[in-house]
């Protein structure tokens, strides 16, 4: 098998919104956002899910992997994998394996859903925006961004598909147990037996009714619950939450269940909290929870911060991890633009919520004061 070959376009649906709202298709999660809205800037469903499927950009990506090429919207597995991790695209070519020789620039069937049922959250993370938490309106208002409408998944769209052989469904949000789609999304499987479900949640609802019930019936039951590093960086990049009440909640939802097969954290680490990175590993490894990174992109991504930053955040935090977010997903490269985007967004929030960043992380304070004699 080539090193460039996923079997996710020929097996994964995964369900978004588009700006507008409306449900559209993408590649899988890992994919870069930015290169799936050049690339297929038309992202609908109107047609059905099949056609959307099908379409050019689609199969233009199974072409490029069948012919062993480089897909550039892959480039954070990739990274992963050049940091000697596993990748999505690892992990799924063992799940699913497929007969490459045999395929062919159609989709195949379902296999593996991921379903983004709404934008509903109770959260307003910084390094997220309206498109995935409604909360986040007026603050996406106040940095002149586009404030995106309510989404919502119908649950009926999937009636064209044979769900009797999906074998594995993630659930992201919005904040997924929140969702009123939830439970008619979860009806519409005939034999939740055969599941097996991931919820990416940020541990503040506890299932309950027969959403709980279906739930516990599934084949085995997994969770990723997000975070954002310990303590004050948690606090401040994670509005909303607590990260005690998160580690808290996190252990009321695994005695809730008989049936978990994994359980495991994801901290998101952004321009805002990756001086904690260290901090954040060694934490999670002394509790004996497992945790895995997510590195932030958009405004707060580190790949438009000036060369002090990288060299302040390697003295203390040199990994393979954080060396890839910087060296091999974009290259980091200073934009002035960007990185005063990057500030602003920190003024506005600060101000909106009343906070100050030196009380949450004084070491990044202190250092943006010295580089940056006008931020506050």
């Amino acid at each position: 098998m080539n090193k460039y070959f996923c079997s996710i376009p020929w097996v994964h649906l995964r369900l978004d919104s588009s700006y507008e709202g409306s449900t559209g298709v993408s590649p899988c999660c890992k994919f870069y956002y930015e290169e799936w809205d050049t690339i297929n800037p038309d992202n609908h469903v109107n047609d059905g899910i099949l056609p959307a499927l099908n379409t050019a950009p689609f199969q233009d990506i199974r072409r490029d992997m069948l012919a062993g090429k480089r897909v550039d919207g892959c480039v954070n597995c990739y990274s992963d994998e050049i940091s000697g991790n596993s990748s999505m695209r690892l992990d799924t070519n063992a799940s699913y394996p497929l007969p490459v020789d045999e395929l062919n620039l159609e989709y195949l069937h379902t296999k593996f859903i991921e379903v983004s049922l709404d934008n509903t959250c109770n959260l307003e993370c910084k390094m997220c925006s309206s498109f995935n938490s409604t909360k986040l309106r007026r603050r996406d208002e106040l940095l002149g961004d586009y404030v995106h409408p309510n989404s919502s998944f119908d649950p009926d769209l999937l009636d064209e598909l044979d769900l009797n052989s999906v074998e594995y469904i993630k659930m992201v949000g919005g904040e997924p147990l929140l969702s009123k789609n939830h439970l008619p999304f979860l009806q519409k499987f005939p034999d939740p037996t055969k599941l097996s479900l991931l919820y990416n949640t940020n541990a503040t609802i506890i299932p309950e009714g027969p959403a709980k019930d279906i739930m516990a019936s599934a084949k085995d039951l997994n969770f990723i619950i997000s975070c954002d590093g310990i303590y004050k960086y948690n606090d401040y990049q994670r509005w909303g939450s607590d990260f005690e009440t998160i580690i808290s909640n996190a252990e009321t939802l695994r005695n809730s269940f008989d049936n978990i097969k994994w359980f495991t954290f994801l901290n998101t680490f952004t321009l805002l909290n990756l001086n904690n990175y260290s901090e954040t590993i060694e934490w999670f490894k002394q509790h004996n929870l497992k945790t895995f990174s997510n590195w932030g992109e958009g405004a707060l991504s580190i790949e438009h911060a000036p060369d002090w930053y990288e060299e302040w955040i390697l003295k203390h935090n040199d990994s393979p991890e954080v060396r890839a977010y910087f060296d091999s997903r974009t290259q980091r490269k200073y934009d002035p633009k960007k990185w005063a985007r990057a500030i602003d967004l920190i003024k506005i929030s600060d101000r909106m919520y009343g906070t100050r960043l030196e009380d949450y992380n004084p070491e990044l304070a202190e250092q943006l004061h010295k580089h940056n004699s006008n931020m506050f």
